[in-house]
């Protein structure tokens, strides 16, 4: 294979050495040269490489969001969020015609499981009240795992946000502290992430409902659960209003109460769940 072949058509680029010690610098244009207004030289075809082509990374990105937090006690899992939480957006319409420079806010599941509890049950009125944005879409939807916090004020002594550094794609310490319990409080059966969780495993957050002792209302809280959970019968689909896939186990002992996960959100429906996990 020719050097021009190997080194994707980089031009001067590599240069025999004579004596030892010698170093030569190459030409000032490596690559091929292009003319204001001229043609676009064409590639190798195949590609040779994956460099001439898109590329696909599995590299943490993180992106900073204004981390909305609440004074309410919130038993052993404190009045804040932290490293490994996932966290939630909300779709709002913008207060002004334009909003640039504005940073996402967001919240914890744990807060939000709160608010619920605190709402109570609901008719349906209630839950798009609640839920659903004007146009009628669901208006909370989680935006990635938390990968730091700058600033963090849990105390509420500076009367200012922290800086949540939320992971929304690649590999983040996820913890499992959430798992069975951010729905204790509701009364909602929950399933505890065992020690040593395995890797490939996947975390999925869903949004379960069950009807109230008060006629024609449900009560609602966010729950984890894993693929696992799905192969072993221990979750109920009928109880599940939407569902999405949080990311993928790579290291089930990374830390105390703590995996890692490599990020991957998108919304899925418990059927395709079911049928990639279930049992038949």
């Amino acid at each position: 294979m020719s050097f021009k072949r190997k080194h994707e058509g980089l031009a001067n680029y590599l240069q025999p050495l004579g004596a030892p010690g010698d170093v030569r610098v190459g030409g000032l244009q490596p690559r091929q040269p292009v003319a204001p207004g001229g043609s676009i030289p064409g590639g190798f075809n195949p590609i040779p490489a994956s460099s001439q082509g898109p590329k696909r990374t599995n590299a943490t990105i993180v992106y900073s969001r204004t981390a909305v937090a609440d004074t309410r006690k919130l038993g052993r899992l404190g009045k804040f969020f932290k490293e490994g939480d996932v966290v939630f957006t909300q779709r709002l319409a913008p207060p002004i015609k334009d909003p640039m420079g504005q940073n996402v806010k967001v919240t914890s599941v744990q807060l939000l499981n709160q608010d619920l509890k605190d709402h109570g049950p609901m008719n349906l009125a209630e839950y798009a009240k609640f839920f659903e944005a004007r146009d009628g879409a669901f208006k909370w939807s989680p935006d990635g795992v938390v990968n730091n916090l700058d600033g963090a004020d849990p105390e509420n002594e500076f009367k200012d946000f922290a800086v949540a550094n939320v992971a929304i794609q690649g590999f983040v310490r996820f913890s499992t502290l959430p798992f069975g319990d951010e729905t204790r409080g509701h009364n909602f059966p929950h399933l505890f992430m065992k020690k040593g969780a395995r890797n490939g495993d996947r975390v999925f957050l869903s949004l379960v409902s069950r009807q109230a002792a008060v006629e024609d209302k449900r009560e609602y809280a966010f729950q984890f659960f894993l693929a696992s959970h799905v192969t072993l019968g221990k979750t109920n689909a009928n109880t599940i209003e939407k569902v999405w896939r949080i990311g993928r186990i790579v290291d089930g002992n990374q830390s105390k109460n703590m995996v890692t996960v490599c990020v991957d959100v998108e919304p899925i429906d418990m059927e395709r769940v079911q049928r990639q996990w279930g049992v038949e």
